[in-house]
């Protein structure tokens, strides 16, 4: 950090968002740990619900990024590949991140994630093992389509886990070398930002909870209705 520099408290992330946050840790590694144990019984509950419930939270997300707080949107901290490496340079020589919200690397890692769990969690929907356990909606594809639906599944879980994986080393590593705290502001929702940064601007609570419903609405009428 350049000498002679201050931060200070800004509200960067707002109360839904944290909540999506920390009931998507939950679910995870509920949905991952259940993935290997024996699917029938409580474990095979466990991964369907969790798996589901992910779905929903993921398809409220994309919503937030449209129609979010400032921070949460992908029109303001979606950035160029090129601006993630220039970032990735800047974090090398020391230099303090200025704005608000997700770095433009921390941007990529986030929509990467979210691309790869709504496409996990509708894989699950159509995935077999032929024999005791079958996503909801796996009877209205070929045995071939299930097949091939439950390998992509199985294969991206790993990755999922060892994406998650990294996620948590580079908690560490910041934590560690650079001592800034980003699990704190996940948890209060203020982060220590230098003076230029200027505080976004949150939605009500009451829309993220509309939207929820809504996400919630979408998903079950694909899952159980149509």
């Amino acid at each position: 950090m350049q000498t002679g520099e201050t931060r200070q408290s800004v509200k960067v992330w707002d109360a839904p968002v944290r909540l999506f946050h920390w009931s998507l840790v939950i679910l995870f590694v509920l949905s991952a740990y259940s993935a290997f144990q024996d699917k029938f019984g409580s474990y095979a509950d466990m991964h369907f619900y969790s798996g589901y419930t992910i779905l929903i939270l993921v398809t409220w997300r994309v919503f937030w990024g449209f129609w979010g707080s400032e921070t949460a949107r992908f029109s303001t901290f979606l950035k160029s590949p090129v601006a993630a490496f220039t970032h990735l340079i800047a974090m090398i020589k020391g230099e303090p991140y200025r704005e608000a919200g997700h770095s433009p690397l921390a941007a990529l890692s986030v929509v990467l994630m979210l691309a790869l769990l709504l496409a996990q969690a509708i894989m699950g929907l159509y995935a077999s093992d032929g024999m005791i356990f079958s996503g909801p909606l796996s009877d209205d594809v070929s045995g071939r389509i299930s097949s091939d639906m439950t390998t992509w599944h199985k294969l991206l879980g790993r990755i999922l886990i060892g994406l998650v994986s990294l996620h948590v080393v580079a908690i560490l590593l910041y934590a560690l070398l650079k001592r800034v705290n980003l699990v704190g502001p996940m948890i209060t929702g203020r982060a220590k930002h230098v003076p230029s940064a200027i505080g976004p601007a949150l939605r009500s609570p009451w829309l993220a909870l509309g939207l929820f419903f809504v996400a919630g609405g979408i998903v079950c009428s694909a899952v159980f209705l149509l």
